[in-house]
């Protein structure tokens, strides 16, 4: 199991329709990422097996559900093993290299978690997997997000190319092996 100081991360099962449901129904997730057309917990399930477990060139790859490893001080409805985010690197065909992704439900932005989980998946991506270049996408109006990336040292390349065309909306971020 993958780990980091106060997380631990998962392959996503149907035992997670619930907090994948309320993660891909959040007003964020579906302003910044998109709406997933999951309506209920059945859709959750299908979106699990169907996106988030889909095939990757490297069983490494792909999404994992970030769980905290500790009852951390976040109150008495916070218990060891919630789920409280998904953290992981994907193939994309359009890009020449893996890329990072990340999501976390609110209640759990701005308290480190998304920076302790991108931190772990990228030195992972380098150390690992041993990539030259990491990539991150990220619409430009999502500025948490943009700021993120930029702590982890990521910077900016330009707009999204997909099929010769550059997207105004769609930025492209990277970050470099040190080796």
């Amino acid at each position: 199991m993958m780990s980091s100081q106060r997380l631990y991360y998962r392959k996503p099962n149907e035992s997670d329709a619930a907090f994948i449901f309320d993660l891909v129904n959040e007003p964020d997730w579906l302003k910044y990422i998109g709406d997933r057309k999951v309506s209920n917990q059945q859709d959750a399930v299908q979106f699990i097996n169907e996106s988030l477990n889909a095939k990757q060139p490297l069983d490494s790859l792909g999404l994992r559900v970030c769980c905290l490893a500790s009852n951390d001080l976040l109150g008495e409805n916070t218990n060891k093993d919630t789920p409280i985010g998904l953290c992981g690197l994907l193939k994309r065909e359009y890009l020449d290299s893996i890329d990072i992704g990340y999501a976390f439900i609110r209640k759990y932005r701005g308290l480190g978690y998304g920076i302790e989980a991108a931190t772990f998946f990228k030195t992972y991506a380098f150390d690992h997997l041993n990539v030259e270049k990491l990539y991150a996408t990220v619409l430009k109006q999502n500025k948490q997000s943009i700021s993120l990336l930029e702590k982890l040292g990521f910077r900016f390349l330009g707009g999204l190319v997909e099929n010769n065309i550059e997207s105004e909306n769609i930025m492209l971020y990277v970050s470099y092996s040190d080796v």
